[in-house]
């Protein structure tokens, strides 16, 4: 028997960051702090809990996908040049050239063991969609593939376990959805499956996702400025309204990613950006603010 999902009230929303931030993508949380790639200004940077967001590292190539090292140091997928980037303690460190392999690299998550699995773009905006299979990173540089027929692979998460990672295909046509794979030892993609579907790509496209301590994904929907947590099968459980900011009539307030942390990882993080899409098209114009909510199911630790 299917229930309707809960809403969450607005008003136990907090914002927790704001002002000079852009388009923000690649939330992770990691040491006890918020790290996201700033896409308009070209930089990763930290959110420690009380404190000011702090700026990492310049990426002129423009960052996305971030992750984590066993050496605990930053990765990053850096878009405009197509190259995995390690943030190392003398500057940037090129860890892959990914041109070669995938147009328009994007999202990532990175496993325990380093393993980086990359999502592509895989074919120009305005152009017919190409279905592609993830990157897979391996720690000894190893550049392999995993699943097919993905149409524009986007917000990529794992589960605590490391046995399942499931990826948004934002831009699937008539239903966009996530779709789950089982990891391998060796980091191989098996299985590949339906984890949930959605409607139209021109109202409920996915981008960011992150996965809770029960295997369920909150998803971002930016057109429509929510977030949803889902169960595998479909069912919603609990959705995030965003309204939009009065000071910016003009755009929408996108809602583009989401992942839990906090002392007891159960404050969810929610990255939102005011803009449209002629704006993101120039440059990621956007406006950008973090704003985090208490939810009931913990995310995981690392």
């Amino acid at each position: 028997m299917s229930h309707s999902p809960r809403v969450l009230p607005a008003d136990a929303r907090r914002i927790v960051a704001q002002g000079d931030l852009g388009y923000l993508e690649g939330a992770r949380w990691y040491r006890g702090a918020l790290w996201f790639s700033d896409m308009t200004r070209r930089k990763i940077s930290r959110l420690s809990p009380g404190e000011p967001p702090e700026d990492i590292a310049d990426v002129p190539g423009r960052p996305s996908g971030l992750g984590f090292g066993p050496d605990g140091a930053p990765m990053v997928v850096s878009i405009d040049d197509g190259r995995l980037l390690r943030v190392g303690s003398s500057g940037l460190e090129e860890l892959a050239d990914l041109a070669p392999v995938a147009f328009h690299p994007n999202d990532m998550a990175v496993d325990r063991e380093g393993r980086a699995y990359i999502g592509p773009q895989g074919y120009p905006f305005g152009t017919d969609p190409v279905g592609v299979g993830l990157i897979i990173r391996h720690p000894d540089g190893r550049i392999d593939t995993g699943g097919e027929d993905l149409i524009f692979p986007n917000g990529i998460a794992i589960s605590g376990d490391g046995r399942t990672l499931v990826v948004a295909e934002s831009f699937r046509a008539p239903r966009t959805r996530l779709t789950a794979f089982t990891v391998t030892d060796d980091g191989a993609l098996t299985d590949q499956r339906v984890f949930a579907e959605f409607g139209s790509p021109d109202t409920e496209s996915i981008d960011g996702i992150g996965i809770d301590s029960e295997g369920a994904v909150w998803a971002a929907f930016p057109w429509i400025g929510e977030f949803r947590r889902v169960r595998e099968g479909g069912e919603v459980t609990d959705v995030i309204r965003i309204e939009p900011d009065a000071a910016y009539p003009d755009g929408g307030t996108f809602a583009v990613d989401a992942i839990l942390g906090g002392p007891e990882m159960r404050t969810l993080y929610l990255l939102i950006s005011d803009t449209s899409p002629e704006r993101l098209v120039n440059g990621f114009d956007a406006t950008g603010r973090i704003e985090a909510i208490e939810v009931e199911v913990a995310g995981i630790r690392d």
